[in-house]
């Protein structure tokens, strides 16, 4: 873990950083850091300072995306404000006591799809014997995958293969005949090159939660009225890209960068997919305790995590 934590702190120099001044003179700087590139799944973020939603409640927002990112250890180490990342991580963290609580719910819906070739298999039963490829053998790809095999009860009945991120051409090249990915990316893409798929969606069965902003309770302590601006800030900058897709779009093409004409519909395509994944009745942002106790239960039943403890213990509402 520290060592972990030591190449983590390390990155924040040489990862990917883009930072964008969201207020100047008398605002607060969130630092908030993302293990990804950047990507339209993030437009609201582009747009809340665009809009200047974050400016308005006094904010200068830094983005840091970078692969090397552990937020979670980022964030223990007080590098970082707030971190954006799978919820069900933040599941297991919670069961080692590491004192993170999600501040607000980003995807209210789990993003994990499993996809083959239309004439590969109808249905799950004839994927029996065949081989599933998933990015890695651990995390949010890696659960999705288990939730899949225990509904359809193909445990021991497939070959699991290790695939890293080439997720549609190892589908394509017959590498592996079905695979592991976020609904709103490969499948998106896969579906806009006139390829027919079959898809089975975790959401369609499984109250797993999705990705949610994190910190700290050391920071919540410290920076708590802080953190409550950045909700706000967040919750209409959400809102404003749901309502506004094509304005909101041209924003995130703009902050995202190097996208080429000819992908410019694919990427409105994906940027609809990721909206469908923030709804809730209780409003964007919503955290679900009730949600987030049948997370934590899924998650020792999987055996990931040796038993359940109290929601609350990982939720901090504002």
């Amino acid at each position: 873990m520290k060592k972990k934590a030591a190449a983590a702190i390390a990155g924040l120099v040489c990862a990917v950083s883009l930072t964008w001044a969201a207020g100047s003179g008398g605002t607060d700087t969130v630092r908030l850091a993302i293990g990804y590139i950047p990507h339209v799944q993030f437009t609201p973020l582009y747009v809340g300072i665009d809009k200047g939603f974050y400016r308005d409640e006094g904010i200068t927002l830094e983005l840091n995306f970078g692969f090397q990112y552990d937020v979670f250890s980022l964030l223990a180490a007080g590098r970082i404000d707030i971190g954006l990342s799978d919820s069900d991580q933040l599941v297991i963290s919670g069961s080692k006591g590491l004192g993170l609580q999600a501040i607000y719910q980003y995807y209210q819906k789990y993003p994990v799809a499993i996809v083959t070739k239309a004439e590969t298999a109808r249905t799950p039963a004839d994927l029996k014997g065949r081989r599933i490829g998933t990015p890695e053998m651990s995390g949010t790809s890696w659960i999705g995958l288990q939730l899949f095999l225990r509904k359809f009860g193909l445990e021991n009945a497939v070959q699991v293969e290790k695939i890293g991120y080439t997720q549609e051409p190892a589908l394509l090249s017959g590498r592996a005949d079905a695979v592991v990915c976020f609904l709103n990316n490969e499948p998106v893409a896969m579906r806009a090159e006139g390829i027919a798929l079959r898809q089975w969606d975790v959401k369609d069965w499984s109250d797993m939660v999705g990705a949610s902003f994190i910190s700290s309770r050391a920071i919540i302590a410290s920076r708590g009225p802080l953190l409550a601006r950045f909700v706000r800030a967040t919750r209409k900058a959400m809102d404003y890209t749901v309502t506004h897709r094509d304005e909101a779009n041209q924003i995130a093409l703009k902050n995202v960068g190097n996208v080429k004409k000819e992908d410019e519909p694919l990427f409105r395509l994906r940027l609809d997919a990721t909206c469908e994944l923030f709804g809730s009745p209780q409003g964007y942002g919503a955290l679900d305790a009730g949600r987030y106790a049948r997370s934590i239960a899924e998650l020792v039943s999987l055996g990931l995590i040796p038993s359940a403890y109290p929601a609350e213990d990982i939720l901090r509402q504002f």
